[in-house]
């Protein structure tokens, strides 16, 4: 009897042990992820300050410096094709306020077009020999790697569901000016410009992001470590 209840204290014990062991291993775990939240919305929002600090440079300056905004915007450049070149000249060309009677929607600071009318004008310029099956969704991507549009939204338009894009207008002439070496990037800065954001506190963003993706990474790793020992 007393060997019997040795042994069954044994296990109970032993049972205890690995309830506290994963009971700890949860909580560690929840403490990890509720960093982890914290540290990602403190990078997003650090991504947000940076994209307006270089956006303010931008503006200001009528440059993009590489060192500032990284190679992004200049390989963009490099590697502009017909179609890319297309959808570039047909925004250009709203921005400036041409092409009014294709917009879905007009005002002071954007402007609204369908992602079909958008295809169908940008198809206009592109000669039967280059056209290899594009489509809307390959007119999305276009309009995302230049980062043109403000956002896009759905409207039932004649009673159909419909992909509608909203375009910042100063913004996106901004952007083409810059990409096709238009008025915005080649003029030269007024007198009265205002003055650009200090490059360090560019530069002092970019060092707390990558702070910050590093502290992401380890929570991560540690996170990893604790699911495969259990």
């Amino acid at each position: 009897m007393a060997e019997f209840l040795e042994k069954l204290k044994g296990k109970l014990d032993k049972g205890l042990t690995t309830v506290n062991t994963k009971s700890k291993e949860l909580i560690q775990k929840q403490k990890i992820r509720l960093h982890l939240s914290e540290l990602e919305a403190e990078r997003k929002m650090a991504y947000q300050d940076l994209g307006k600090l270089a956006y303010a440079y931008y503006q200001s300056s009528g440059i993009i410096d590489p060192d500032m905004a990284g190679a992004s915007a200049l390989s963009a450049v490099e590697s502009l094709d017909k179609w890319d070149e297309a959808v570039l000249e047909v925004v250009g060309k709203i921005s400036c306020g041409e092409m009014d009677k294709s917009l879905f929607e007009d005002t002071a600071k954007q402007f609204k077009i369908t992602a079909k009318t958008l295809y169908e004008e940008v198809e206009k310029l592109i000669p039967p020999s280059e056209k290899k099956g594009q489509n809307l969704q390959w007119l999305g991507r276009v309009l995302g790697k230049f980062e043109l549009t403000a956002k896009k939204v759905s409207k039932r338009i004649n009673g159909e569901r419909e992909t509608v894009y909203v375009f910042d207008k100063k913004k996106a002439k901004a952007i083409v000016d810059s990409l096709t070496g238009g008025a915005a990037a080649s003029a030269p800065k007024a007198e009265t410009a205002p003055e650009p954001p200090d490059t360090k506190s560019i530069t002092d963003k970019c060092k707390k992001i990558n702070e910050l993706n590093s502290k992401i990474s380890k929570l991560e790793e540690q996170l990893r470590n604790i699911s495969e020992k259990s």
